[in-house]
């Protein structure tokens, strides 16, 4: 049975790390379901962010060539992050230096993996803060990911993102 109207849209949280540590290791169960990350005892660091509320998304768009006989998937996450802060500006310039593997948590405790195979870059953003008082004061990020497949579903998790893979570490 499918459960076509119990959806619900939006991003929970993102979580980046960098693609180098997850470029092998990763392995899908039969049901292609993400069953295995790489690290030992918390060796790996994914560093979690959330969004502004409503300001999440992860769309994918596959885009065939009909003529060279080709298909890939452009995965892209947006996402606004509120508050400007030196910390936060220094973590954005290194990420938009780094090939990434974005983890994206949704709105129905659903994580997807996106440039698990090629990577995925920061390809646009912007700092701003607005003219009003209540205009945004923060940072909107888009990043990028054109893949050979669409994103994979990790395992269910228990209680909190990543606690069902040991190597894994959760920086907030």
């Amino acid at each position: 049975m499918l459960d076509c109207n119990e959806g619900v849209g939006g991003v929970k949280n993102v979580f980046f790390a960098n693609w180098e540590f997850f470029s092998s290791g990763i392995t899908l169960d039969a049901n292609g379901i993400i069953d295995g990350l790489p690290g030992v005892a918390g060796s790996v660091d994914v560093f979690q962010y959330q969004p502004n509320r409503n300001t999440g998304a992860v769309t994918v768009v596959p885009t065939a060539n009909l003529e060279n006989g080709t298909l890939y998937y452009d995965q892209t996450v947006e996402l606004t992050l509120g508050k400007l802060s030196n910390d936060k500006k220094k973590e954005l310039e290194q990420m938009s230096k780094a090939k990434l593997i974005v983890f994206v948590e949704l709105y129905d405790n659903q994580i997807v993996c996106v440039g698990r195979t090629d990577g995925a870059f920061l390809t646009t953003g912007s700092y701003q803060s607005g003219k009003a008082k209540g205009d945004l004061n923060g940072y909107q990020i888009t990043v990028n990911a054109q893949e050979p497949g669409q994103p994979d579903f990790l395992e269910a998790f228990t209680a909190v993102p990543f606690d069902n893979f040991a190597g894994i570490t959760v920086v907030q």
